[in-house]
């Protein structure tokens, strides 16, 4: 049996920026700044923590006030619950890629949203029956000093456990954590440019990681 490590934003769904977009412009405008995110802004942001939204758009503010305004869009959405699901769809190939995995090996996600996110999301995607409690771990990566990392996390999974191989499957250099006999796949939507990192392959169809089933 092997065990497959995903990633989840950018990877697994796809949609979310437009819905992180759409929450950060609001708070913008409800908080009174006469500034937006706009749909090029977005593309290149996307990934990066909430409130580094903020020190891009609004960079003469202090990180106090950017940190306020991340926890105002958590609230946001929080309060908004129709936006995310507007938004966010499973990538193309995701759930038949899920399945044929299940079939034979073991699979987890490692995420930097935070749990109880993470579990709206999986959820909003249907993808629910792949990752039930115990196999997704969300990190909250939203503020500056986190000290959880996505190595850390899939180490304390696999203590227990042995596998024949273990592949990661991320779309950041965060996500191909170095573990022994490990493959490590990038994966960028269409679109979107591979980032730079360590990486042993890179795919732009979620089928392609079929090959190590």
């Amino acid at each position: 049996m092997k065990l497959f490590i995903w990633d989840f934003h950018g990877t697994l769904e796809k949609g979310n920026e437009h819905a992180v977009r759409e929450i950060t412009n609001r708070v913008l405008e409800e908080k009174g700044y006469n500034r937006s995110i706009d749909e090029k802004t977005n593309h290149h942001l996307y990934g990066k923590k909430w409130y580094e939204y903020f020190v891009h758009v609004l960079p003469e503010e202090s990180e106090e006030t950017h940190l306020q305004l991340q926890e105002r869009c958590i609230a946001f959405q929080v309060e908004h619950p129709d936006i995310v699901p507007r938004h966010i769809r499973p990538n193309d190939h995701a759930k038949e890629t899920l399945a044929e995995i299940r079939k034979k090996h073991d699979q987890i996600i490692i995420s930097h949203t935070p749990q109880k996110w993470l579990d709206m999301f999986i959820r909003v995607t249907g993808l629910m029956e792949f990752f039930p409690a115990g196999k997704c771990f969300g990190i909250d990566a939203h503020q500056p000093n986190f000290t959880r990392s996505k190595e850390e996390i899939a180490e304390e999974y696999l203590a227990d456990k042995e596998f024949e191989k273990i592949i990661v499957i991320g779309d950041s250099p965060h996500d191909m954590i170095p573990l022994e006999n490990c493959a490590r796949y990038l994966y960028a939507h269409e679109d979107k440019p591979f980032k730079e990192c360590d990486a042993d392959y890179r795919i732009r169809d979620l089928r392609e990681i079929l090959r190590e089933v």
